[in-house]
């Protein structure tokens, strides 16, 4: 697009093949980036030279990969890619974070097996620039249409970044696609739900990356824009990646660098959590571009849990921490959106009691579900989430939502319409209640009702 037309018309293309590539006004040389290693902490994980050759050969071909061109929904895409002739090897698709480019998850992409493909999205890198601001949900819809074009199915994707919750939202709009996802330093952390947070998180991670990577950044930056990338920041604070891991039926592996300020290890392990079929691990020495600086590593442990769901030999692996953490088999969540209506919620909660092969009191925990989930939508303005837990002698169902006041049963005359859901959740429950709780940073409370189950004599 860009640069490739550039290449075209001869005139000097921004991305030409072993050149460090730069915006203006800035000067970064060999000998800058030398001092600036002295700088910063040894302890952290470093390109190779190899490795930063081939973050900039783009769009000339360099070990097996190629670039090529698509338009999808009227964006122009550049493709990196390298093609597996064997019918049986695994798909890859990557996607960047944000105010990035294909560039930087090329190490990860050469180490990967089989077919690897490294789209840069709209507006970035050598894809062509959109007029528009494309929002989380939209990318994914043109990286879904891109993979429909050029017939790739159950592939496993792999996100860094803002790239993760576009992987999520393509697993969940069309999850005939994705066979499994590999998630590097998700974002964004509900404890930091702000662009200010995420920025300053950013800069922290500065002091821990690479610093060789500042011209490929540099040239990232550039090449999307101010304008883009901050718009990109607002739509990637509003996504609520915890609200959306739930609904994700693909298993999903969620990695971190030792040193990732922006994706703390509470996070990721909360994130894991909220996953159905979840694993973690640990980069050692890396900071939030762990696709970079400890690419073989990533590709590795991403390779052997796409392994594993071939081989079928169970939902966690081991990794480099030798930490392996599953969803719990008797735990299921589902997010709720202000507009979720009972209906769907208890679709979602009849499929979690097919899920552990439970049919006593099905009735009875659907109606509290109900009940639930309409107090959720008629008095608070934001979501929540549902969480249903499987007990040896009960089912407790929680809905978390935003309103602090804790509920209340109310007298009601026999003439008034309406206004006894609490009633029925106190009859039908062994027990209920609430507690104060907290969601998407704002004070908020947790009602729960317990189900007795009619446990076999």
């Amino acid at each position: 697009m860009r640069q490739l037309r550039r290449a075209a018309t001869g005139r000097p293309a921004r991305g030409r093949p072993h050149e460090r590539v730069i915006p203006k006004g800035f000067a970064v040389n060999h000998a800058a980036a030398g001092v600036l290693v002295g700088v910063f902490p040894t302890r952290t994980a470093r390109m190779s030279p190899a490795q930063r050759r081939l973050t900039r050969a783009a769009p000339g071909p360099a070990e097996g990969f190629t670039s090529a061109t698509a338009t999808v929904r009227g964006a122009d895409l550049h493709v990196r890619q390298r093609v597996d002739s064997n019918a049986a090897a695994p798909i890859w698709v990557l996607l960047h974070g944000l105010a990035v480019s294909h560039r930087y998850l090329m190490p990860t992409a050469a180490a990967l097996p089989g077919s690897v493909f490294v789209p840069d999205l709209p507006g970035f890198g050598l894809s062509g620039t959109p007029a528009r601001v494309l929002t989380t949900e939209q990318h994914a819809e043109v990286v879904a249409a891109w993979m429909d074009a050029v017939g790739l199915a159950g592939a496993h994707v792999l996100g860094n970044s803002f790239g993760c919750q576009i992987a999520v939202e393509l697993a969940i709009r069309r999850p005939d696609l994705v066979a499994s996802l590999t998630l590097v330093g998700p974002t964004v952390d509900p404890a930091a739900p702000t662009a200010f947070a995420q920025i300053r998180r950013w800069a922290h991670d500065l002091l821990s990356e690479d610093p060789h990577q500042l011209p490929m950044i540099l040239t990232d930056f550039r090449d999307a824009g101010p304008r883009r990338v901050l718009r990109t920041l607002g739509y990637a604070v509003g996504h609520h990646i915890e609200r959306r891991i739930p609904l994700v039926e693909a298993p999903i592996l969620i990695l971190r660098g030792q040193y990732d300020p922006i994706a703390p290890a509470d996070w990721t392990a909360h994130a894991t959590s909220l996953a159905r079929r979840g694993s973690t691990g640990d980069l050692p020495g890396a900071a939030h571009n762990a696709v970079t600086t400890t690419g073989a590593l990533v590709a590795e442990l991403a390779a052997a849990f796409a392994l594993t769901l071939t081989a079928g030999h169970g939902r966690s692996i081991a990794h480099a921490s030798q930490r392996a953490v599953e969803v719990p088999l008797d735990e299921r969540r589902m997010p709720v959106e202000h507009t979720t209506s009972a209906a769907e919620a208890r679709h979602v909660a009849e499929q979690f009691l097919h899920d552990w092969n439970m049919t006593d009191r099905t009735d009875d925990v659907l109606l509290v579900t109900t009940e639930l989930i309409q107090n959720l939508t008629q008095h608070t303005d934001d979501g929540g989430e549902l969480h249903l837990r499987l007990r040896d002698d009960a089912i407790l169902i929680e809905v978390t939502d935003t309103n602090p006041q804790p509920p209340h049963v109310r007298p009601l005359s026999p003439a008034v319409p309406g206004g006894r859901g609490l009633l029925l959740v106190a009859a039908t429950a062994r027990r209920w209640g609430s507690r104060p709780a907290g969601w998407a940073g704002r004070t908020g409370k947790v009602v729960w009702a317990e189900i007795a189950r009619r446990l076999p004599r």
